[in-house]
């Protein structure tokens, strides 16, 4: 059985503030020890229940995150930025399987633990209509490869809005937000131990997990934070002004979607110190 895991940092246990997950951040080593601990416990929980080939992909910020010499000997990893598909770097038709660790819930989610989606600049972003975190977003590009996500890690309300875009999900919540910058989390040991069991679970249930699949052509709407980044992005070919912060992209596939995303985020970064609005 093949497994591939992608890692992010934010819905971690602990975790709290936005700087603890910058690479400038004093708790940043600490935050590093913590994510590489969740991982190597998922895993572990993969390899109870089977798995024989293990790819992971750090997909956090810089995607030089993970302690390599800390996981399994026999893994492979994909660090380093930028690569092709982002947090799904690694994906093909090959695996059976697909988890996501360490994940947060979609910008603007009540008690949702430093939620956004895929950059703080994305207020809103919808597949056919379906409002998606980067959750949802990986496990849509893990269907196009006909890969279903079977286990997702993180904090509650991340885990929450898997469960209903994913049936039969297997969730494991590492801590729930209390305050803006406050959660009530489980410890880093605890976390790890529900992790492993709940891959192990996931992995049993693999054949009750339907891939998570966007019927094509794609309508992708992008709603920003601030209406000139909005302005920017509709000057890229064949995407579309809708109203005041939002454009809309007709793409054949998720590929092809998660690509023009990707250049629309870093189109709309230019906007970012220019002026107010």
């Amino acid at each position: 059985m093949k497994v591939h895991i992608t890692a992010d940092m934010e819905g971690i246990a602990t975790i709290c503030h936005d700087i603890q997950s910058d690479t400038k951040g004093g708790d940043f080593p600490r935050m590093r020890e913590i994510m590489t601990g969740e991982v190597q416990a998922a895993i572990e929980g993969a390899r109870d229940a089977g798995a024989n080939k293990i790819v992971v992909c750090d997909g956090h910020d810089t995607g030089r995150n993970l302690l390599i010499e800390k996981l399994d000997r026999d893994v492979e990893v994909i660090e380093g930025s930028s690569y092709d598909l982002g947090m799904m770097a690694g994906i093909s038709r090959d695996f059976d399987a697909s988890f996501q660790i360490g994940y947060h819930s979609m910008r603007h989610t009540h008690a949702g633990v430093l939620g956004h989606t895929f950059t703080y600049s994305v207020a809103e972003l919808r597949l056919n209509g379906t409002v998606v975190g980067e959750s949802g977003l990986s496990a849509a590009i893990a269907g196009h490869f006909g890969v279903p996500v079977v286990l997702v890690s993180g904090d509650a309300h991340a885990v929450r809005q898997a469960k209903n875009l994913i049936k039969n999900l297997v969730g494991v919540s590492t801590k729930e937000g209390v305050g803006l910058y406050a959660v009530r989390t489980l410890t880093p040991d605890k976390a790890c131990e529900l992790i492993r069991k709940g891959a192990k679970e996931a992995l049993e249930l693999v054949g009750d997990i339907e891939p998570y699949t966007i019927k094509k052509p794609i309508m992708m709407e992008v709603e920003f934070e601030r209406p000139l980044m909005a302005q920017y992005v509709s000057r890229i070919p064949l995407v579309k002004r809708k109203d005041f912060k939002s454009v809309a992209f007709k793409a054949a596939d998720m590929v092809e979607a998660f690509h023009v995303f990707e250049l629309m985020n870093q189109v709309a970064s230019y906007a970012k110190d220019e002026g107010p609005l």
